[in-house]
């Protein structure tokens, strides 16, 4: 029953996790990156997104972590055999999990230091080219969000 107990604990956690950083992607894709630059003109825009995503960006970092401690205990505690289904399916997950770890540290630590200090000299065609890059990223990482959503549902 104990045991029992963490395992329900350790998932829950393990789905906030999940939930709050994809359906934080879903938000900022689907609500606010639309409506931001219908509203707002792009010096404002940019400060905007800038502020938000920093803040994001803990709560991403946050996720990633209790994802990595979360998948590693459930691993643990899980009592399927070796080469089941289940196993191939949790592998396939992790290396989804690992190139969104790697997405997300390359747009927060490369792409949005360059785009905040272009920003602040106004529109360019560089600023322009890795804000489309910034899109591209996004669009892949939900993909790689709804993948993961989709193994999550399988476990």
């Amino acid at each position: 029953m104990e045991n029992y107990a963490v395992s329900i604990v350790i998932k829950w956690i393990h789905l906030m996790a999940t939930v709050a950083w994809i359906g934080g992607m879903f938000t900022n894709f689907f609500i606010y990156l639309p409506v931001i630059g219908k509203v707002l003109d792009p010096p404002t825009t940019g400060k905007l997104l800038g502020t938000a995503m920093k803040r994001f960006r803990v709560l991403v970092y946050i996720s990633m972590g209790l994802l990595l401690l979360t998948g590693i205990l459930r691993g643990f505690i899980s009592e399927f055999p070796s080469e089941s289904l289940w196993t191939i399916i949790f592998f396939i997950k992790i290396g989804v999990f690992v190139i969104m770890v790697f997405l997300a540290i390359y747009a927060f630590e490369i792409l949005a230091p360059k785009v905040t200090k272009l920003a602040a000299n106004g529109p360019s065609p560089e600023l322009l080219r890795i804000q489309k890059s910034q899109m591209s990223l996004a669009i892949i990482g939900l993909i790689l969000g709804i993948i993961i959503l989709a193994l999550t549902a399988a476990l």
